[in-house]
């Protein structure tokens, strides 16, 4: 495996960019309509560059989209495109989605599908959907083929790599996300996830030396993802018992963007140094610093009781919250 790490390394540290992959059915509509194009192309681009902020980049998409559609609506690129945008507002955080966003993904595509029967890249995209929502047959089915009708998008790899990953076939997740990288993409979004997928991939194996190393690459690719920073430090926090690292990390994110995943990150990580320095006599007044700052980012003990405790590093976090809410309790209840 540390063979496999290096020539990765060599090969993302020797790359030159290749253009970026246009599908046959996008040039299609290109040539058929250049302003309805351009209008489309602009309404992708907002939905690439969208890490999760609290901005308008979505909103202006789907109005970008929607004008589209009123003056052709059969324009099947706007609704693979919607397939997209359904997914980004659905979304929670890895597992999990809002109810129906999905659902409303799936139409989306398959109206696209349904006007265009060969249009490789929205089975690519039906694939991932598939796969998110647990359909594995049928995310098998969709990669299959967009794989048979032919295309070069670096997010058929990724999304068999992603389905692989599911299934727990290791070794060809990695083979696709190897693909991906020396594919040489110019898709800054499936270069990320690339690199993203192979951190996974050695935190699932328990590699976190290689993990830790595909992390700072991804923050030296895309230092101002706010994403990176908080699963960063949540894997500092989780998987390594870098309490100082993940409270620093966790900071930067937060930086970046105020989101409650990264809250919930860096409370965690405060609300430990808490528990560690609680057994340490001379530490009792930076101990209840570290318990004020975790609750004023996320006073909800119960939940940060629940995660904490199922990992080696933030044990005593949970019993130091929980022996803390018992004592509460019996304070109300003398009262």
């Amino acid at each position: 495996m540390k063979t496999v790490f290096l020539i990765i390394l060599l090969s993302i540290s020797s790359f030159a960019f290749s253009s970026e992959w246009i599908s046959p059915i996008d040039l299609k509509y290109k040539e058929k309509n250049q302003d309805l194009f351009n209008k489309f192309n602009t309404a992708r681009d907002l939905v690439n560059s969208w890490r999760g902020q609290n901005d308008n980049k979505l909103v202006i998409a789907d109005k970008l989209l929607r004008e589209i559609l009123e003056e052709d609506p059969k324009y099947a690129p706007a609704y693979r495109e919607y397939g997209r945008v359904h997914i980004m507002v659905g979304y929670v955080n890895s597992n999990k989605f809002k109810e129906g966003s999905l659902n409303l993904s799936e139409i989306s595509i398959l109206k696209a599908i349904e006007i265009e029967p060969k249009y490789a890249d929205a089975y690519v995209l039906l694939g991932h959907l598939y796969t998110q929502m647990k359909k594995y047959k049928e995310a098998q089915a969709a990669l299959g083929e967009a794989e048979l009708i032919g295309t070069k998008s670096p997010w058929l790899d990724l999304n068999w790599a992603s389905l692989s990953m599911e299934q727990e076939q290791y070794s060809k997740a990695l083979q696709r996300y190897i693909n991906v990288l020396a594919g040489k993409t110019s898709d800054k979004k499936a270069y990320i996830s690339a690199l993203s997928g192979l951190t996974k991939f050695y935190e699932i194996i328990g590699d976190h030396e290689n993990a830790r190393s595909y992390f700072i690459k991804q923050i030296e690719y895309e230092p101002e993802s706010a994403w990176i920073w908080g699963n960063y430090a949540n894997f500092l926090l989780f998987s390594r018992g870098d309490i100082d690292e993940a409270i620093e990390n966790g900071k930067k994110a937060l930086q970046i963007m105020n989101y409650d995943m990264g809250k919930f990150v860096l409370a965690s990580a405060l609300y430990t140094k808490w528990a560690v320095f609680l057994d340490i006599p001379s530490k009792q007044d930076d101990a209840q610093k570290y318990f004020d700052q975790a609750w004023s980012i996320y006073p909800y003990p119960n939940d940060i009781i629940e995660k904490t405790k199922g990992h080696k590093h933030t044990h005593v976090t949970a019993k130091k919250l929980q022996d803390l809410l018992e004592k509460k309790q019996l304070a109300v209840k003398a009262l």
